[in-house]
Parts: C-alpha cells; structure tokens; sequence
C-alpha cells in the first residue's frame, strides 16, 4: 500500500468514483494510491517527460496494477483518448500559467464535462480565468 504526502492526500479526497487521468502524474503515487483505496476503478498516468514515464512504468509494474493503471507519454490532456470515458482528471504540483495551458490546449477533451482537481503552485488568477472561459465553475479550494 503507497502511502502519500498530505497535498496529494487532499487531492484524492475530491476524486469521485470512476474513471481518472493524472496529467504529469511523475511516479505515478497518485493513480496507485486511487486504485488501491478504490477511489478509481481505471487510471492513466500521463507524463511527457521520458525519466518520469519509466519512473511511473516502474512504480506500476512494482505494484502489479498494469491492468488498471494505463502509463502514457504524452503533452498534456494529448494522453486521454474518447473511448477513455474519464471521470476526473488531476493536473497537480504545477503553476497556474502551465495548467491553464493543459486545459487550454486539451479543451476537447473536456467535452463530457470531467471533474477537474487542479492544484497550482503559483499564479492561480490565469488559472481561473481558464476555467471561466471552460464553463467550469470553482466548487472547493483548500
């Protein structure tokens, strides 16, 4: 059983059930600790970066959940197909300007409407304005 920090901890207490993408997911702490707690039934794990995608491969394979936890290398929401069906997508540990920019660039991929759990290191009134101009609406902030 993985156990997280209290930032991710606080992350995963907004998943709902279903289906999740972690965007810059770096080892992958976060998908794994979901299944494991049964917060998720189906995860990816995206990253664009290689030492962090064979990091999270790794991390996966480590805890035998390849059949739950898809790894994949990518920029941004780029790594969700349509026949995902994803529930909620995380994009942690980032600044404001580079979520915004995920979401910006991805904005297809949020047509179902998933729950979004952002957490921005810095500069969030850019992040805000990007989930204005998304139709999404703010419900929680810790």
């Amino acid at each position: 059983m993985i156990n997280l920090n209290q930032r991710l901890s606080i992350v995963c207490s907004f998943i709902k059930r279903g289906t999740l993408a972690d965007i810059g997911s770096d080892h992958a702490y976060l998908p794994i600790y979901a299944i494991q707690n049964d917060l998720c039934t189906k995860a990816i794990a995206g990253e664009v970066i290689q030492g962090p995608y064979k990091a999270a491969k790794r991390n996966i394979a480590n805890y035998e959940l390849n059949q739950q936890v898809d790894v994949r290398l990518g920029d941004g929401l780029s790594v969700i197909n349509s026949e995902d069906q994803i529930d909620n997508i995380t994009v942690c540990g980032m600044g404001g300007p580079l979520i915004a920019k995920i979401l910006n660039d991805g904005k297809d991929k949020l047509v179902n409407h998933p729950r979004l759990i952002l957490q921005s290191n810095i500069q969030t009134q850019a992040l805000r304005q990007t989930l204005n101009k998304l139709s999404y609406e703010i419900v929680d902030e810790r």
